[in-house]
């Protein structure tokens, strides 16, 4: 097997690639405890660019937190610092739905996706 080339593929050329099935997709068809095994808790770096345009890094854990209105925990969940907030949304849901009733579901834009829509409704 040659290794992969780098770049952008030339005119004409078709490279075939194994893309494997995002995260969100496959949690939409899995229970909390599916897809809270594919989630990453080792300690490792996070970064991202802040409002600024500088790129902030951290490195360590993220600690989610699923709250009700007074501000009292319902599922709480540790992950990886480069992890993103969207990726532990579905599992959330679906442990807080099996502790609770509520009418509602609060979470700011990087929640936007169609597949956490889709889990939300249901």
């Amino acid at each position: 097997m040659e290794p992969k080339k780098k770049g952008r593929p030339k005119k004409g050329e078709n490279r075939e690639s194994k893309k494997e099935d995002k995260r969100l997709n496959k949690q939409v068809n899995q229970t909390a405890e599916e897809a809270l095994k594919d989630i990453p808790t080792a300690c490792d770096v996070g970064c991202k660019t802040n409002a600024q345009g500088y790129k902030e890094t951290w490195r360590g854990y993220k600690f989610h937190v699923d709250t009700n209105d007074c501000g009292l925990p319902i599922t709480t969940i540790l992950t990886s610092a480069s992890l993103h907030d969207s990726q532990v949304a579905i599992p959330m849901m679906r442990m807080t739905t099996d502790r609770i009733t509520y009418l509602y579901a609060l979470m700011d834009s990087a929640y936007d996706t169609k597949q956490i829509h889709e889990v939300s409704k249901s």
